[in-house]
């Protein structure tokens, strides 16, 4: 487990472009007041950032602004935490103005109670650890008022643009396309995915955290059928709940969505852990338990892990082995999206001898026919209820 953790770790930095150069794991029995690790493990600490001349240090976990504080002071160096690092990982790939407020938002807010005295405080970029000169307690209380400005400005924007969302989203849920959300660990091919099933020109990069936005496509599973796809923010392992909070009109759209497609990359070693993540930010997100079909993506490559490949077709026995490279499988998606958007639909299929006249003309008078498949003896129709809509 603590290896998987490091190379997520080493995963989040790579985005970022920093490298580790060196890594130490604590058992930590009872966390310092002052520094989280203790006395001789700080040293350790020290004495590897001068030896391999770091630049910073990275803790994967959160830190207090108080215990941050006191790292940096002790270490004499910039201090990155994993909540920090993943803000400043959503602000490099935010594209959209939604996703560009609800970052900045999100970075004020992680700034604000981590103030210092120096001449830039609430940058991204803190600088100032080593020997930085104070401006003085008025100046600190002068920037935390210009920060709590910003952040009201922030809120009121993202308002009025979560209101439109909502006005889009509402006259999206009255029509009667049946949705389907994209959801899983971050990285896993969602986008790759959508793109195969609609051929969209989505973003698809090889990256942690490569889209932010909700993306939704139609998909024309017949003439007659059409379904709505959406690709939503990847889930990564502790989340920042300030985080989930400022996307959250971005995540609910897995809570909303009709069917969620549980998308996860079976060439990861994490598969196990990557898939507990996904079940636990869907719960937090009111989102366990609804209508399910769940995909193995990146087919293929080598399995990651066959015990968790095993143990999680074991729980989800009609789980699609596919790839959205290859589009191996891709079919059986398909398949298995129009079966759950005609049963969600209150549609059917039925199938009629050529020579019941009478009932085919029957089911087309009393149904809407979504496809018609003959052959020399029958025909297979595919239906629908008209008051289900167009």
């Amino acid at each position: 487990m603590i290896q998987l953790r490091q190379e997520e770790a080493g995963s989040l930095l790579e985005v970022l472009s920093l490298v580790p150069v060196s890594h130490v794991t604590f058992n930590i029995h009872s966390a310092s007041s002052a520094w989280l690790v203790g006395r001789g493990q700080l040293e350790e600490i020290s004495q590897l950032s001068h030896y391999f001349n770091a630049d910073l240090v990275y803790f994967d976990t959160a830190l207090s602004p108080g215990i941050q504080r006191n790292l940096e002071s002790a270490l004499q160096l910039p201090v990155l935490d994993r909540n920090e690092l993943i803000i400043r990982i959503f602000a490099r790939n935010a594209r959209t103005r939604e996703a560009r407020l609800q970052v900045r938002l999100a970075m004020l807010e992680y700034m604000r109670p981590r103030i210092r005295q120096s001449a830039n405080p609430y940058s991204q970029q803190r600088g100032g650890v080593r020997g930085a000169k104070g401006e003085g307690e008025r100046q600190i209380e002068l920037d935390r008022r210009r920060i709590d400005s910003q952040i009201t400005r922030l809120r009121e924007e993202i308002s009025q643009v979560r209101k439109n969302r909502d006005s889009q989203r509402k006259k999206r849920l009255s029509s009667s396309l049946v949705s389907f959300a994209l959801a899983g660990y971050t990285n896993s091919g969602k986008s790759s995915l959508l793109k195969a099933l609609t051929k969209a020109d989505t973003l698809c990069e090889d990256r942690l955290f490569a889209t932010l936005d909700p993306l939704e496509r139609t998909m024309n599973i017949s003439p007659s059928l059409k379904v709505l796809i959406c690709d939503t923010v990847g889930f990564v392992s502790d989340l920042p709940h300030f985080l989930i909070d400022a996307f959250s009109s971005t995540l609910e759209e897995a809570a909303l969505a009709d069917v969620l497609i549980l998308v996860l990359d079976s060439s990861s070693p994490r598969l196990m852990k990557d898939y507990e993540t996904t079940l636990s930010v869907l719960e937090e997100l009111g989102a366990a338990g609804k209508n399910t079909i769940t995909v193995f993506n990146k087919c293929d490559l080598p399995c990651g892990d066959d015990f968790a490949m095993e143990s999680i077709k074991a729980r989800h026995p009609d789980a699609i082995l596919l790839s959205a490279k290859t589009k191996e499988n891709l079919e059986t998606l398909k398949e298995r999206i129009q079966q759950k958007a005609l049963d969600i639909m209150g549609a059917g299929t039925i199938t009629l001898s050529l020579e019941d006249s009478e009932a085919i003309d029957r089911v087309y008078r009393e149904y809407k026919v979504l496809k018609a498949d003959y052959n020399e003896k029958e025909v297979v129709i595919h239906f629908k209820n008209r008051r289900s809509g167009n």
